[in-house]
């Protein structure tokens, strides 16, 4: 069975709470590269229109993004947290591994992070409690949950990752992955059997382990002017 994430969306200006929404978009067939990096970055079904104005990190962020492994509450299982540390790192060097001007570095818990990983005691189906994050704290998890914010420029300023406690060890490290590369703003998933083994984005599958080439190439294009 899959188990799905989920994304909320919240422009950093809003004056309500984040809302969370459907984010993904059913397709047939291979896709373009053009038309791949459409549905991932801005919601667009192929030969469409764009649904949602792009956003990424600026620039001058991009190139150092500091991420973080908040510290569990007491009681959470010793073994999975080691497991979300070692799936985050391995999230962190392959989207390193793109060539996109873009750059990841792990920091400590305490530090002020750009992106943060939560790992509430809460089971998949359960609400996130103890975030301290308004919006977040309360909404419902399946998987995992990410949130980001954005401000008036489209400018990505901040991101928190959830990762509900009960999630099979099999697929933390591919979950992990799917939602820091989420966290780079390719926000919209693909339905799609034929992706199911071929992107980290695919919606119905935790089987990818590795950014595909179609994810690597998003990233690129989402990020350009790095090394190949």
């Amino acid at each position: 069975m899959s188990r799905r994430a989920a994304l909320i969306l919240a422009g950093l200006l809003a004056t309500e709470a984040p809302a969370q929404q459907a984010d993904w978009l059913a397709t047939t067939g291979k896709l373009s590269g053009e038309d791949f990096y459409r549905l991932v970055s801005c919601r667009a079904l192929p030969g469409g229109p764009c649904t949602l104005d792009p956003v990424r990190w600026p620039p001058e962020k991009a190139i150092d993004l500091r991420v973080a492994l908040l510290d569990p509450p007491p009681g959470y299982p010793q073994g999975t947290a080691r497991r979300m540390s070692v799936a985050l790192d391995h999230a962190i060097a392959e989207i390193n591994s793109v060539g996109a001007a873009l750059r990841l570095r792990r920091v400590a818990a305490a530090a002020a992070a750009d992106i943060t990983v939560h790992l509430p005691r809460v089971p998949e189906g359960g609400l996130i409690t103890g975030t301290g994050i308004e919006g977040v704290d309360g909404s419902p998890i399946e998987a995992a949950l990410v949130t980001i914010w954005w401000d008036d420029r489209m400018a990505l300023t901040s991101a928190a990752i959830v990762m509900a406690e009960t999630i099979p060890p099999a697929d933390i490290l591919p979950i992990m992955l799917e939602e820091l590369t989420q966290a780079m703003g390719l926000m919209t998933d693909i339905r799609n059997p034929l992706y199911d083994s071929l992107s980290v984005l695919a919606e119905d599958s935790n089987s990818v382990a590795h950014l595909g080439p179609q994810d690597r190439e998003a990233l690129r294009r989402h990020y350009p002017g790095g090394s190949p």
